[in-house]
């Protein structure tokens, strides 16, 4: 069993790195690969631990980096490359995503745009202690009706989908432009391929796209994406059929995780995700030595 996108403390996952491990083997996963947002250390903490007592499986090399394509934010899994390559690299570049200027930054682009777009808000008086600025503002502007008109229904009622049109959707109202601090994906693939690895795109699903064939068919002709993860917990059916089709129809490499984050999504388990996921070893064979 496979599960090549699962997430530790070292970024936005609960679970320490030991844990992780703990946990695969528990749950029987054969081929691991941790993808931390943005940053390797837990392959460097791998090295200062005696990994293959709590973990008999193979572990691949990987991470998951943010990147600007197509003037919006998306992320890109990179595996089987070399640590240290990596690891000199993400430390150079990703300086701003989660501390205190990033959050300001955040918080102030959401309000502007509330601002430029006539949309009802609180003065809100934020500090990055409080947490994500997405959830103050998206629940001070829901209080005014008014503001429903510039929303669809799932961007009004769910505030992660809203968040996601915030990061991916150029004509959303309160879209966010990270290109200033996120590198843009052709740099982010050159990196990851210069250090021997292969790109992936990340859950397509994910973001709100209004024509996922073009964005695929657009990413594959800038040459940014070696395949794609095909198989995702929250994939249907329908839509794992597509990205395997459409990766047999252009010759690119199949990839697939459960996304586990640890307790903080504790109902998506690692290796199994919601409960019927069982990644085969096969799709792998063509691109892990």
């Amino acid at each position: 069993m496979v599960d090549l996108h699962t997430h530790t403390n070292h970024s936005d996952g609960t679970w320490s790195l030991e844990k992780l491990l703990e946990n695969a083997e528990k749950s029987k996963v054969t081929v691991l690969s941790i993808t931390d947002h943005d940053n390797v250390k837990a392959y460097k903490k791998l090295r200062e631990i005696d990994h293959n007592s709590i973990f008999s499986g193979k572990i691949i090399t990987g991470g998951e980096f943010h990147a600007v394509f197509n003037n919006s934010n998306i992320e890109l899994l990179g595996y089987d490359f070399d640590v240290d390559y990596i690891d000199e690299w993400s430390s150079d570049t990703y300086t701003i995503n989660d501390n205190e200027l990033g959050l300001n930054e955040e918080f102030n682009c959401l309000m502007n745009a509330c601002y430029k777009n006539k949309i009802k808000v609180d003065d809100i008086k934020y500090e990055p202690s409080m947490g994500w600025p997405i959830d103050f503002v998206f629940d001070s502007l829901k209080k005014y009706p008014e503001n429903k008109q510039f929303f669809f229904d799932k961007e009004w009622n769910d505030v992660d989908h809203f968040f996601k049109c915030c990061k991916y959707n150029i004509d959303f109202p309160l879209y966010i432009n990270f290109s200033n601090h996120i590198p843009d994906a052709k740099l982010v693939a050159k990196t990851i391929r210069d250090a021997g690895g292969k790109v992936f795109i990340a859950h397509l699903y994910k973001y709100p796209l209004r024509d996922y064939i073009a964005y695929l068919d657009k990413l594959r002709e800038e040459d940014i994406i070696d395949g794609i993860e095909v198989y995702h917990s929250k994939f249907d059916d329908a839509q794992v059929k597509f990205l395997e089709d459409y990766c047999k129809k252009h010759n690119l490499l199949m990839s697939g995780g459960t996304d586990c984050h640890g307790d903080k999504k504790a109902e998506r388990k690692i290796g199994t995700g919601f409960g019927d996921m069982n990644i085969s070893e096969d799709i792998i064979k063509n691109w892990i030595n």
